[in-house]
């Protein structure tokens, strides 16, 4: 039996180019802009059997192919990108993450069906590694409590009534938002009639480029006659959020610190513009 034999297809120009050899270009007929994996030889890596992960010598060493470290035997590398356009034998790409001169050794097409088995929402434990990794969530009070399935309970910092009326435009130049009262708790509790409130949470969230979040009602605050208005937590937002609180019922008695939001975290198709608009940082002191 012959033995099999790689070779590169092309090679890494720069982070945006890809220059595939004369022999190969037979092989792009049909490739259309779309998301794509490059198998690349990560020729100035080592080859180890052990490793610290994101080569952060303070932590423990695990195996390698627990991780997604360059050192590594073969030294085969994958990362996926964005096909921008083809011109001859040349591919503009987005998300290259190889250097100059690395030999590319194939390229396959993103296949949702095969490549994205899971879905995006993200799970109980990739959410708990992005907190630990990303600092996806700060000024939590409890982990092992706040985690849920498929989401994150936010925690009740401050109430606060509206006094007088906004102004909302097109462009946000005339745009003027109520003044606002914030209601105090007597031995960390609070009643609240019936009406609408603003909510202060206590964590402070970090939104990667590429993830967004959706805020929903615990369903024990919709069962006490309450709900909760939120907007989108685009891309890239860091802050200590604001929610609208709507009372529906005779009223209801909230503790600080209660857990009222759940946050549900999306991972977009690719990374974003991160949001840039009056919100971002918001009480954070």
């Amino acid at each position: 039996m012959e033995e099999a034999k790689v070779r590169p297809v092309g090679y890494v120009v720069d982070e945006n180019t890809i220059e595939i050899l004369p022999e190969f270009v037979g092989g792009l007929k049909g490739l259309k802009s779309q998301y794509l994996w490059i198998l690349y030889f990560l020729h100035l890596a080592e080859e180890k059997l052990l490793v610290h992960p994101k080569g952060d010598v303070t932590r423990p060493l695990r195996g390698v192919f627990s991780t997604r470290s360059p050192n590594r035997p073969n030294r085969i590398g994958l990362t996926a990108v964005r096909l921008l356009s083809i011109e001859g034998n040349v591919l503009k790409v987005r998300g290259l993450d190889a250097l100059p001169n690395t030999p590319v050794l194939d390229i396959k097409p993103y296949a949702e069906v095969y490549d994205l088995p899971y879905g995006s929402v993200l799970s109980k434990k990739e959410i708990e590694r992005r907190i630990r990794d990303n600092r996806l969530i700060e000024n939590y009070t409890d982990l092992k409590t706040q985690l849920q399935p498929n989401g994150f309970d936010c925690t009740l910092q401050s109430v606060a009534r509206l006094k007088g009326q906004g102004k909302l435009d097109f462009d946000n130049m005339e745009r003027q938002l109520p003044e606002i009262e914030e209601i105090p708790f007597e031995n960390g509790w609070i009643f609240l009639p019936k009406g609408f409130y603003r909510v202060r949470i206590n964590e402070i969230v970090n939104l990667g480029n590429d993830l967004m979040a959706f805020g929903r009602p615990r369903s024990s605050l919709v069962r006490c006659g309450a709900n909760l208005l939120t907007a989108v937590w685009d891309a890239g937002y860091r802050g200590r959020s604001e929610v609208g609180l709507v009372i529906y019922s005779d009223g209801i008695w909230l503790k600080k610190n209660a857990r009222i939001l759940q946050l549900v975290f999306v991972k977009l198709t690719e990374e974003t513009t991160p949001y840039d608009g009056d919100y971002q940082m918001e009480n954070i002191s």
